[in-house]
């Protein structure tokens, strides 16, 4: 019962961001977090070491009576603008503070804290406030062009950098945001989360495997980057036309193994660890 009221909690937040999976350029995986959120909680509720603890009728009471006006004012005014953000995100963090109390209530504040991961988990589905998303799309963009440059410059190719434009003689790529590498970023923050929970990590290599996914995005971004680029400057728009769509899906893919190969790496580096400290 008090895991279907945790879930309860995170159905308006996802509701109100399932708008921006549909219709938004980078959330689209967001429509898999949902069901891999709640697996997750189903497997972590059954650890039978933390005994429930029954919780109030009138407590229950009380607690609706004061999160329901709330969440239909936040609600209304998503209703209103469903790419308004700030309507999104305040359910969700009242979704992860709420659903943190009450699981601490009934199984316990220890156990309620081995939520952490899956509640990143569900927060990962909820579209980032505008200014962070745009500083990221910004930065991501700019140290894609200057590391493609860079790659140019070492293998002997003059290209120039001006703005969001790789240059060379009359020739003229530009980088614009969905080629910044934001998409392959936001997901793999996603999947971080969820692999750490499904491999019940550690927080140091929770910290590596996110740190790692987030370089894996990049390296692998800038060097889509500097292929088509490349192509562009050797073989003309056509065939950069034709490469661009097949190059972002292997990007995608490459990228995918690279972070479940470590992803996988990490938890068996965990499992032995654990089999050593259990040692008699």
């Amino acid at each position: 019962m008090p895991l279907v009221l945790v879930f309860a909690l995170w159905t308006p937040a996802m509701i109100a961001a399932s708008y921006i999976w549909q219709y938004g350029d980078y959330y689209d995986y967001g429509w898999v977090v949902p069901p891999a959120a709640i697996l997750l909680s189903i497997r972590r509720w059954r650890d039978d070491r933390f005994p429930l603890i029954p919780l109030g009728r009138r407590a229950l009471l009380i607690g609706a009576a004061l999160l329901f006006p709330w969440i239909l004012l936040l609600r209304i005014l998503n209703h209103t603008d469903p790419s308004w953000r700030l309507p999104i995100g305040t359910l969700g963090f009242t979704a992860a503070i709420c659903g943190h109390v009450l699981i601490g209530m009934t199984r316990g504040w220890r156990f309620s804290a081995g939520y952490l991961w899956i509640t990143l988990l569900w927060l990962s589905a909820l579209p980032w406030f505008f200014a962070v998303e745009k500083g990221l799309i910004h930065h991501l963009t700019q140290g894609v062009i200057a590391a493609a440059a860079e790659l140019f410059q070492l293998f002997g190719t003059p290209v120039e950098v001006v703005g969001d434009q790789l240059i060379l003689h009359d020739i003229t790529v530009e980088v614009t945001d969905g080629c910044s590498g934001v998409r392959s970023f936001q997901s793999f923050v996603m999947a971080s989360w969820f692999f750490t929970e499904l491999y019940r990590l550690s927080l140091t290599r929770a910290l590596v495997l996110l740190i790692c996914s987030c370089v894996v995005a990049f390296l692998v971004n800038m060097a889509r980057t500097y292929a088509l680029a490349h192509i562009r400057f050797e073989h003309g728009k056509e065939a950069f036309d034709n490469a661009h769509d097949w190059l972002g899906l292997l990007a995608f893919l490459v990228s995918g193994v690279l972070f479940f190969l470590i992803s996988g790496r990490l938890a068996a580096f965990s499992r032995r660890v654990v089999l050593r400290t259990v040692k008699p």
